[in-house]
């Protein structure tokens, strides 16, 4: 390999903290992403800055050159995946063209592993699948981990500006082929390498009633009415999470009834005739825990916020408008794919933690029947929920079962909850929060306490302390672009540059969210020719996202 050595931006990394360093997690070779997800976690911006081949080799020789002089180890000194840097942040490596070189670097010249997060790419790129190609050949022992992220808002699923779902289901097999030799090494897990499912969430906006009735506390909004089994004069206790591996509530939550349907009004009558077993209008109804919980909004309410003994979840969370939060309204944060892979599986006499080794095609189609069957269930009492089902759910579960099935993955992949992992409704990350239509007014701030224990104030990732960030900036002549092309984490710069910035591990955000102390940040100056920019039409010229047609599909 021909080594690059250049003596400016060896002086400026010696200027570095050592933290830079050992601390570093994500090192992108890339910025910005062409996939133009609505729920986009880190606000990416529409074109791409890339650092080309020589680029790479020079900032990693350099990168080691520097840490070898102090006698520090790059990525060691974080508790969260020690060793391993992340090519991602606010782009999708799989559409960058260099991921074999960099994993060949990350090897042999930094001595550290990658993790890398994609939507797929396209298997019309010929470059582009070469490379992935090689890369699973000649570089396994490279990898710490990998995440195919199939949601509803990559563009190639959308359908949306001259790109076909079809076509990205097509793509999204060809590089789930591709990569299981890759996959079934590292060995099928959330940390190891699986497919993550994130929908989109099921919204409703509207008045929500807090009243005492009866002598009960009732909340109420859409078609959701709850009831205290007891009568209280007092508030409920404000919940707080204890401890984060269970995770374990301060409170036990308050048995309440919940009513579904979306004709029973909050009254008297209503009320009484719930609790009585009496309610004549379509309904479901079932007894759940309910707390109260908080964050940076306000107050909010949870019913049955955690996963159940059998492994389902059918949180729901009501949110009353505040200050700061601009609407109320609920979430029916239920997972209808994971319930459903579990009821099936009980059925066939299954523990939720079996794998289901003997499932045949007939079963995943199983699935899907019974998918719209609980949408046809849920028409006559809750219509968000069935709508919900049927444009959203059902088609999403649908493409990932024709993208496992065409790559040849047997139908017990599709069941094994170590490969296809359901993670629920979108987290108010980034670009997401326009998505919960004002129930919460501050941007990357969990709005439920699963979200609350992976990224709030005492969550896992604030345990692991600030960590580093590098990569390029975008490039323009006269240093100006919009924030629609750069995306909001990246300032466009008029010579070649890369951001060394340390990042709050909760939001990824270059301010500690708990303090607001900004965090340090530098620009280093990089050689001239060592980024290339990629337009969105450029992109599409040279197939650089999933789901384009390689030639318009006909119509008549």
């Amino acid at each position: 390999m021909t080594t690059t050595v250049v003596p400016g931006l060896l002086e400026q990394l010696r200027r570095m903290p050592d933290d830079a360093f050992t601390r570093l997690q994500y090192l992108a070779p890339q910025v910005g992403c062409f996939n133009g997800c609505a729920m986009c976690s880190q606000g990416a911006g529409r074109d791409i800055w890339s650092l080309t081949q020589e680029g790479l080799t020079g900032l990693f020789t350099a990168l080691a050159g520097v840490a070898a002089e102090r006698s520090l180890a790059i990525a060691s000194g974080r508790i969260h995946r020690p060793g391993v840097v992340f090519p991602y942040l606010d782009n999708d490596i799989g559409s960058y063209p260099h991921l074999d070189h960099y994993a060949q670097l990350a090897r042999d010249v930094l001595g550290v592993k990658l993790r890398i997060s994609t939507v797929g790419y396209s298997r019309h790129s010929a470059r582009l699948a070469a490379m992935h190609q090689h890369l699973v050949k000649e570089f396994t022992g490279a990898f710490d981990g990998i995440r195919f992220s199939v949601t509803p808002y990559t563009l190639g699923f959308t359908g949306r500006f001259g790109v076909d779902r079809q076509a990205y289901i097509e793509d999204l097999a060809a590089a789930l082929r591709t990569y299981r030799p890759l996959l079934d090494v590292l060995g099928h897990g959330a940390t190891t390498a699986a497919c993550e499912l994130r929908f989109a969430p099921l919204v409703g906006i509207g008045e929500l009633t807090d009243a005492r009735i009866d002598g009960h506390h009732v909340l109420a909004t859409g078609p959701h009415l709850l009831i205290s089994h007891e009568r209280t004069d007092g508030e409920l206790p404000e919940t707080v999470i204890e401890s984060l591996d269970e995770p374990l509530y301060s409170e036990p939550g308050a048995p309440y009834l919940h009513i579904t349907s979306d004709i029973a009004p909050p009254t008297a009558a209503t009320v009484q005739a719930a609790l009585t077993g009496t309610l004549s209008v379509p309904h479901r109804a079932r007894t759940v825990r309910l707390h109260r919980f908080s964050n940076a909004d306000g107050p909010y309410f949870a019913a049955d916020p955690n996963f159940h003994p059998d492994g389902t979840f059918t949180a729901l969370h009501l949110y009353p408008a505040t200050a700061v939060r601009p609407n109320s309204g609920y979430t029916d944060a239920t997972r209808p794919l994971l319930n459903t892979l579990l009821a099936h599986k009980r059925a066939h006499g299954l523990g939720r933690r079996d794998e289901f080794a003997h499932a045949t095609g007939a079963d995943v189609a199983t699935v899907l029947q019974a998918l719209t069957a609980q949408a046809d269930e849920l028409q006559p009492i809750d219509r968000a929920a069935a709508a919900h089902l049927c444009e959203q759910i059902h088609p999403q579960v649908a493409a990932y079962a024709a993208a496992l099935e065409r790559a040849g993955y047997p139908p017990r992949m599709f069941f094994s909850r170590t490969f296809t992992i359901d993670t629920g409704q979108i987290v108010n990350q980034g670009r997401a929060e326009k998505l919960f239509r004002g129930l919460t007014g501050t941007n990357g701030e969990p709005m439920t306490p699963l979200e609350e224990r992976d990224f709030g104030r005492a969550s896992l990732s604030a345990l692991r302390g600030p960590i580093w960030r590098m990569a390029p900036l975008p490039l323009a002549p006269t240093g100006r672009l919009p924030l629609a092309v750069t995306g909001k984490k990246n300032p466009a710069t008029s010579a070649p540059s890369l951001l060394v910035e340390e990042l709050d591990p909760c939001h990824l955000s270059p301010v500690m969210r708990t303090t607001g102390r900004r965090l340090r940040r530098h620009t280093l100056a990089l050689p001239d020719g060592w980024i290339e920019h990629t337009s969105m039409a450029q992109g599409r010229t040279l197939f650089a996202l999933p789901g384009l047609l390689a030639e318009p599909r006909a119509t008549g």
